[in-house]
């Protein structure tokens, strides 16, 4: 029984995983292991929710392609 991506990125599981993600990512916990930390100048708490914010933004974008084709 396997399943191909196209297979994978057709399922509803897929979106709620990536909204799963992201609640976890951009909670509290995690977020405040980046407080008070800073790179170039740059608050590190910026740069991480910007990175995941990024990642979570790209990762809707390639699922949604893959669907459509």
């Amino acid at each position: 029984m396997t399943h191909s991506l196209r297979d994978l990125l057709g399922q509803s599981e897929i979106w709620i995983f990536v909204f799963a993600a992201g609640w976890v990512l951009l909670n509290w916990p995690l977020i405040n292991l980046a407080e008070g930390l800073a790179w170039r100048g740059v608050p590190a708490v910026l740069i991480y929710i910007a990175s995941i914010w990024l990642l979570l933004t790209l990762a809707m974008y390639l699922f949604e392609r893959e669907v459509k084709e």
